[in-house]
């Protein structure tokens, strides 16, 4: 039995929003071979879809981009236990995948493939008569670069703490996902830093739908499926990694899309359960120059620049802080600190914070590369009046649908207008003094300072 999907299900497998939070380690570790070529074989006429399954050591390695050289799409599984195409058209007898590598820790890790099925897990089918070969055995990882010392008097605390509660159940109920096999789901957390969502364990359940594939991706939860749903329900389970940061936090469905792109939010009810969680640790970073904790966000889309934040104490008038030898911008009692950071081409960018002699780090800020143009920022201000606050960002690059406008700090801003060269919003909440904005489109992010009139007090 093949089973089969749409190619614009899987379009949107691409897709990223841009907030959430993942803590990958300082140093980048370099793979070696950096990515594999798997070649499926006798794959029967009338495919459209079909995945491999495939064993490594993820404590060394994960799976990353996954192309085809037969067209449709080609992805990795979030728990990185196979790699899988599909198409809107039959597949060819022969297709080849080239998967690439991302290493995690040094070490070595064997590469070897499975089955040839039409879905991965447990219920999977193996596709009869289609065998998959790997060109590559084994890969080894080693570490990019060397950790240094400092004479300077700092110390940094670990992000991990003990949350509340590690999963967490979102439920969509609607019409709109009877008739998809597919949808994104955005989450949305109110206090950034204290909870990230685990790019492992996402399952999914639908009446009349088996599970095909998942996903995560920052804060979007990606899930592909067989069959159709026929009681209006689809049911997502996500595992939660604590942060930074201690405190709770509300959890929220920010947005839900179908096949296509399509945005179905306001026709869906999306619930969290639970509805928040609490993180009784979290980290900081202190120096002898002050108390320093990241704020975040702590996972973009590049290339272009992003406006990060982070809680300051102990940090004196007059003193001269920077990040990545950016100067930070403080708000007026110098509690709390942004700045803008490009975002370059890796997969990570280090955050490195200095105060006089002493430099402190603040961990990394994780990058996944967008396709297309990354917006601009030309002009962006905040009015606050007695009638309601209003935000107006110029620019270019900025796309009518999955644009995403978020206030640092602060979190997302909903119910933009947004057009090719600007964006209007009515914020919730007053926009204090020295805050930032951060526009991000599938093609990168961009990010400005705010010139902000009238006051909050």
């Amino acid at each position: 039995m093949v089973r089969k999907a749409t190619l614009g299900v899987f379009l949107m497998l691409l897709m990223l929003i841009c907030f959430g939070f993942n803590f990958p380690a300082a140093n980048a570790q370099t793979a070696t071979p950096s990515k594999a070529v798997i070649t499926v074989s006798g794959i029967p006429t009338g495919t459209k879809a079909l995945a491999v399954e495939v064993t490594v050591d993820t404590a060394v390695l994960t799976l990353g981009g996954v192309s085809s050289d037969a067209g449709g799409v080609g992805l990795a599984d979030g728990s990185s236990k196979g790699v899988g195409v599909f198409s809107d058209m039959d597949l060819p007898e022969t297709v080849k995948l080239t998967v690439d590598f991302t290493g995690v820790a040094a070490g070595m890790s064997s590469v070897t493939v499975g089955n040839v099925v039409d879905m991965l897990g447990t219920d999977g089918v193996a596709i009869a008569g289609a065998m998959a070969t790997v060109d590559v055995s084994s890969v080894t990882v080693a570490s990019s670069s060397t950790s240094t010392s400092s004479t300077s008097s700092s110390s940094s605390t670990g992000g991990t703490g003990m949350l509340s509660a590690d999963t967490i159940t979102i439920t969509i109920d609607g019409q709109a996902v009877n008739s998809t096999n597919g949808a994104n789901v955005t989450l949305a957390f109110e206090v950034e830093g204290v909870a990230t969502v685990d790019t492992a364990g996402l399952t999914f359940m639908g009446t009349g739908a088996t599970q095909l594939l998942t996903e995560v991706k920052g804060n979007v939860l990606t899930v592909a499926w067989d069959g159709t749903i026929t009681d209006s329900k689809a049911t997502l389970t996500a595992m939660l990694k604590p942060g930074t940061k201690s405190g709770a936090t509300k959890i929220v469905v920010s947005k839900v899309e179908v096949a296509g792109g399509t945005d179905v939010t306001s026709s869906v009810a999306a619930t969290v359960t639970p509805s928040s969680v609490t993180n009784s640790g979290g980290g900081s970073s202190t120096s002898s120059g002050g108390s320093f904790t990241l704020i975040g966000p702590t996972t973009v889309t590049g290339p272009g620049k992003a406006a990060i934040a982070f809680s300051a104490s102990g940090v004196k008038k007059g003193q001269i802080v920077k990040v990545n030898g950016k100067t930070v911008s403080f708000s007026k009692d110098r509690s709390t600190g942004v700045v803008i950071v490009g975002l370059g081409s890796g997969s990570t960018v280090g955050l490195t914070l200095t105060t006089g002699m002493t430099t402190v780090d603040l961990g990394s800020l994780s990058v996944t590369s967008g396709s297309g143009t990354a917006p601009k920022v030309k002009v962006a201000t905040g009015s606050n009046k007695s009638s309601g606050t209003t935000l107006k960002v110029k620019g270019s690059g900025f796309t009518e649908t999955g644009t995403t406008v978020t206030l640092v700090p602060g979190s997302a801003v909903s119910g933009a207008t947004v057009t090719s060269m600007s964006i209007k919003a009515s914020p919730a909440s007053c926009i204090p003094r020295g805050s930032f904005v951060n526009v991000a489109t599938g093609g990168g992010t961009a990010a400005k300072k705010l010139a902000v009139h009238g006051s909050c007090e």
